[in-house]
């Protein structure tokens, strides 16, 4: 680290970093941006960008030539300096099925899924640790899941249509809450 003082009054503090390291860090913005520009709208929604950035993604979907693409996602890459990096790669992590965070939520899902399909505490555990939950609606799906399955209790779940629509929807509810 570099001191170089102002008017000899509090020192200015720079942090020297290498091309190299500058470099890599710049190719992993553009990768993020490169990730978000396939992104549906839906999905896009979610994430945490500036206006900027959002017309630019949106700006991409026109242009096709092969260097001007190369140039868009370079200023792609540049706007992403300007926003939250941590946060936009956390929303990327949700929607991708490899990632460490959709597995464990997937898996807490699922457990959360197979609890209130099996066990009537469950609900009520449910509702005390989601008290937002509507509750009609939720029950009602749980019902219709639990219709669903085989009458023998060590049998494993089935995986119906109302099934996977109460799994949906407990993911849903644990997204927002986090």
């Amino acid at each position: 680290m570099s001191r170089k003082t102002q008017d000899d009054q509090d020192p200015i503090e720079y942090e020297l970093v290498s091309k190299s390291v500058m470099k890599k860090e710049m190719h992993r913005l553009q990768a993020m941006g490169e990730r978000l520009l396939t992104l549906r709208e839906d999905q896009l929604a979610t994430m945490p960008l500036t206006e900027r950035l959002r017309a630019a993604i949106a700006e991409s979907k026109r242009v096709t030539k092969n260097e001007a693409r190369r140039r868009h996602l370079q200023f792609v890459g540049k706007l992403m300096r300007d926003n939250d990096e941590e946060a936009i790669q956390h929303a990327l992590d949700r929607l991708d099925p490899t990632s460490a965070l959709f597995i464990q939520e997937q898996q807490q899902s699922e457990a959360w899924r197979e609890r209130l399909i099996r066990e009537d505490e469950a609900i009520l555990e449910w509702f005390e640790t989601y008290p937002n939950t509507e509750s009609q609606p939720f029950r009602a799906m749980i019902r219709a899941a639990r219709k669903e399955q085989p009458a023998d209790p060590e049998a494993p779940i089935k995986s119906g249509r109302q099934t996977k629509k109460l799994l949906h929807s407990i993911r849903q509810i644990l997204q927002t809450k986090k």
